[in-house]
């Protein structure tokens, strides 16, 4: 998914508005929480998701691996 970049401002406060089209292309409804990751200078938004609900949705999927789901989740608190 590609989305034209647009400029946005800083407010005084520190916050941005995220423009409706992104928001909507995207599926981000008012109150939804949000990741904030910062990389190399960059700020990342993404889905937050809570170890509990991270750890869930694992369930299952490593019956047959080597990897403790426990360990998974102590990758996730790092």
């Amino acid at each position: 998914m590609v989305i034209k970049m647009e400029k946005i401002s800083l407010e005084k406060q520190g916050r941005i508005l995220i423009p409706k089209k992104v928001r909507s292309k995207l599926r981000w409804r008012p109150g939804e929480e949000l990741a904030l990751i910062v990389e190399k200078n960059e700020v990342i938004l993404r889905p937050f998701k809570s170890k509990s609900a991270f750890s869930s949705e694992l369930k299952g999927c490593v019956s047959e691996s080597k990897i403790n789901p426990l360990d998974l989740k102590n990758l996730w608190e790092s």
